[in-house]
């Protein structure tokens, strides 16, 4: 018999929601994003659909961003779980954005006790995307108006990525690093050891 008791279903937030202080962080960094190779802006607003945070009806954007280039990478390169190699033709696809602030940005921190105090748990960054949507809605259209979210990423857990709502675009500028192998070889070396991933 088997008396393993399973987690109940993450919860949508609740209707007080807009009535929780949200616990925020301030922060005035570089962030770092590999975008298509052929897209001279890194600057983009999601509204496809197919991201974790992306509303639905496409009502807002959100920019995908990690704190650290690792982050950026394995977010890219390692949603093949089990394949522990990536081919160069692929890494030279992308080119290596730095993002700014011309202000600090507002986050609330989905990590830590940030979690716990808004009544979720890790699930809303890594499981179901329909729970994900909801409580990042929520969010969205809380009072305080906050500029986007801090998350784990879902491939290396100790690694921060931000989403940043549309409503920040006007603040934001970009430079382009170009791609990790051409123009950032040690770091590149760096994070395939990090990873222990080979180069074909």
């Amino acid at each position: 018999m088997d008396n393993t008791v399973q987690p109940k279903p993450h919860p949508l937030p609740p209707a007080n929601f807009n009535q929780i202080s949200l616990p925020i962080t301030e922060s005035h960094q570089t962030w770092y994003r590999l975008n298509p190779a052929p897209y001279s802006s890194s600057i983009y607003f999601d509204k496809s659909g197919r991201g974790r945070f992306d509303h639905p009806s496409a009502s807002y954007g959100i920019l995908y961003v990690a704190e650290a280039i690792e982050g950026a990478f394995i977010e890219c390169f390692g949603r093949n779980l089990g394949i522990k190699a990536v081919a160069e033709a692929d890494i030279k696809t992308r080119n290596l954005f730095e993002i700014t602030s011309e202000r600090s940005l507002i986050f609330v921190d989905l990590l830590g006790s940030g979690l716990v105090k808004i009544g979720a748990d890790a699930r809303v960054t890594s499981g179901s995307y329909t729970v994900s949507r909801a409580w990042i809605e929520a969010i969205y259209n809380h009072p305080q108006q906050v500029d986007g979210i801090r998350y784990y990423s879902r491939h290396d857990n100790d690694k921060v990525c931000c989403g940043l709502f549309q409503r920040t675009k006007e603040f934001l500028t970009e430079k382009n690093t170009f791609n990790l192998v051409d123009n950032h070889l040690i770091k590149l070396g760096e994070i395939l050891n990090h990873y222990e991933y080979g180069l074909i």
